[in-house]
């Protein structure tokens, strides 16, 4: 089910997720999995590869499996990184991402509480699509 995140961006997710805005950012959550998305305006068109070069000096070092790649268009960059981390005493698994164009980017983390959710993390991040001139900002979210 097609989910619209704001600034033109929206996110292919199962339909059983609730989603709740919390802030500015876009949380779903169901089954033992959390999607939060956070859409950001960049002040000017920018290559893609210089937004993404200053991205990852902040982003998490490769876990147990990185990703670079093309996105949808030869507008758009991705880079990802699945980790496995401690929260409570219990592990947990993360895919932090971001997707890039000219004038936005989405930084996303896709939770989960074990290790075989790494296909659907990945297969939902590369679902990320941009529609230009669709802003959604503030709207209800399908599910919420």
């Amino acid at each position: 089910m097609r989910r619209e995140l704001g600034g033109g961006w929206s996110i292919d997710l199962d339909g059983t997720v609730v989603g709740r805005v919390i802030g500015a950012n876009t949380r779903f959550t169901g089954f033992g999995r959390t999607v939060w998305a956070a859409v950001w305006d960049l002040p000017a068109v920018e290559p893609p590869a210089e937004t993404l070069a200053w991205l990852k000096t902040g982003a998490r070092p490769h876990g147990l499996r990185g990703f670079e790649e093309p996105g949808s268009d030869d507008e758009e960059l991705r880079y990802a990184s699945w980790c496995r981390e401690t929260a409570a005493g219990q592990d947990r698994y993360g895919l932090y991402a971001y997707t890039v164009r000219p004038t936005s980017y989405v930084h996303t983390a896709f939770l989960a509480t074990v290790a075989d959710d790494l296909d659907w993390a990945v297969t939902a991040w590369r679902s990320l699509r941009h529609r230009p001139g669709r802003d959604h900002g503030g709207a209800p979210l399908a599910g919420s």
